[in-house]
């Protein structure tokens, strides 16, 4: 009766002449021998939702911060449950339909594109974010993004490591080992997970931790877009020693770039764990028409005072303006262009990008870098509106954490460099974008430590790299996970976001 009630719960919620209507032209989802609201919805939770092409809703939840080389998704389905993601997966592999996960909308890589046709499981109706009675952890919701679980720590004089972006989802940035202002202190977003609740491939679900599928509890910290959905999260959380961040800007122009990043590679040898170097070059017509402008922040966990004297040594490359104060984690989100009104968030461009991780800056490379990204704004003005990100992380606590311990191979960088190609979508300017993107890289990689090695950061990764470059260098690391895709995922239905098989 319990299956008959939810049946029926799910037909009154979701049909009607015009959805009916509306579904007849759906002919691009899947072969005819496949009635995705008369199959799969009785077996969903009331709560569920599908959503086919002229729905309402449908353009809103498909659209993505990279429109380029987008999955192209044939339905929607609006998971609200656990067992809604389990009979979403095993309905797609029965028919052979490919099927993808979306929370913030953010995953921007090659492979997306090759996902055809697609059901898109929709997470974000488990964003639920709960603290524990004895305030050491968190249990996140699957769909939960980065604003909400911020929010509601801070509510409770809580904080943990999370990325910057408000509208990104949390799970996709932890499944990629997960770079966060706080890491210094506490280590990477995967470092802070305790369990997980994963569906697989095959639809079942498991536990993964240190007791209980270990093996696997390694693959999704650093690699864990190729395994499985996570639905839910047991997080480490702790006591926030400061209500507010305290942080100072300087904006600078383009001839003080040697000096100021020769001087941040100083600064970068004794960096506290509570302080954070973060860049970027990008055109501020306003301040300067001609050429681009380097925006520089000291962002620290701690008082003012101890931030302005750290950040001291600055002071003596003449800057174009300096402005300090103290700011919550919201209000840093603003102020470093990654809120949910600001243009980290904006959704239907075309946004390509080409991701190294560094041990330090070498400044002949990072002045070439400049040149490129000045001339190449002055000759395809199309492509002014990009921004060259420069993330100087302290990593005492990345450190901490055995490196053999996770997937993620890239314990040992200080410094996330990445160009973030933003424009209109325009054809035309596609290749001119890529091979942009790409010398950028390649200057950054032959000046870098070690230029026969691309170290890439997954959840940045264009598509491009080799597993090598993403997955690490050492071969017992991609050997690991392969064994371990076989074992859980045996037919490569996880294979839409950086696949290493």
């Amino acid at each position: 009766m319990e299956v008959l009630a939810a049946g029926v719960a799910y037909t009154i919620n979701n049909f009607s002449p015009q959805k009916v209507l509306t579904k007849l032209g759906l002919a691009s989802l899947i072969a005819s021998n496949v009635n995705l609201l008369g199959d799969l919805g009785p077996k969903l939770s009331p709560e569920a939702s599908i959503l086919l092409p002229g729905d309402a809703e449908f353009a809103n939840l498909t659209s993505r911060w990279r429109e380029w080389h987008a999955p192209n998704i044939a339905a929607v389905v609006e998971v609200a449950t656990e067992a809604d993601v389990q009979q979403t997966v095993r309905y797609a592999n029965e028919r052979g339909i490919p099927f993808i996960a979306r929370s913030g909308g953010h995953g921007a890589t090659e492979a997306l594109a090759s996902a055809l046709n697609a059901i898109q499981i929709d997470f974000r109706r488990l964003n639920q974010v709960k603290i524990s009675e004895d305030g050491s952890t968190v249990t996140i919701g699957g769909g939960a993004r980065v604003k909400e679980l911020v929010d509601t720590l801070t509510e409770s004089g809580k904080q943990t490591v999370t990325g910057v972006c408000e509208c990104v989802g949390i799970s996709a940035p932890i499944l990629g080992g997960g770079h966060g202002w706080l890491q210094g202190q506490y280590g990477l977003l995967a470092d802070q997970v305790i369990s997980a609740r994963l569906i697989l491939p095959s639809g079942d679900v498991v536990t993964v931790s240190e007791s209980s599928n270990p093996d696997l509890f390694w693959a999704i910290k650093g690699a864990g877009h190729n395994f499985g959905l996570v639905t839910e999260w047991e997080y480490r959380i702790y006591d926030a020693k400061y209500e507010k961040w305290s942080y100072e800007i300087f904006i600078f122009s383009g001839d003080k770039l040697e000096g100021l990043y020769e001087l941040t590679n100083e600064m970068l040898k004794s960096q506290p764990p509570q302080v954070i170097h973060w860049s970027y070059i990008f055109k501020v017509a306003e301040i300067d028409p001609d050429h681009p402008i380097i925006w520089y922040a000291i962002i620290y966990d701690g008082p003012i005072w101890e931030a302005r004297e750290y950040a001291k040594p600055l002071h003596d490359i003449d800057a174009i303006m300096v402005n300090a104060g103290d700011a919550t984690t919201s209000e840093l989100a603003s102020l470093s262009f990654q809120s949910e009104d600001a243009p980290g968030c904006a959704k239907g461009l075309t946004s390509l990008r080409y991701p190294i991780g560094l041990k330090s800056y070498n400044t002949a490379t990072v002045r070439k870098v400049y040149d490129e990204i000045d001339a190449t704004f002055r000759e395809v003005p199309e492509l002014a509106a990009s921004v060259f990100l420069l993330e100087g992380y302290s990593n005492q606590g990345v450190q901490a954490v055995d490196a053999s311990s996770t997937a993620f191979p890239h314990r040992d960088d200080k410094i996330l460099v990445t160009s973030y190609l933003q424009y209109q979508p325009n054809a035309t300017i596609d290749p001119i974008a890529q091979a942009f993107g790409k010398k950028l890289r390649s200057h950054l990689l032959q000046g870098s430590d070690d230029p026969a090695h691309l170290r890439a950061y997954v959840n940045y990764a264009h598509g491009d790299e080799s597993p090598q470059e993403v997955y690490g260098w050492e071969e017992w690391r991609l050997e690991k996970l392969k064994k371990l895709k076989m074992q859980w995922d045996p037919e490569n239905r996880m294979r839409y976001y950086v696949p290493f098989l």
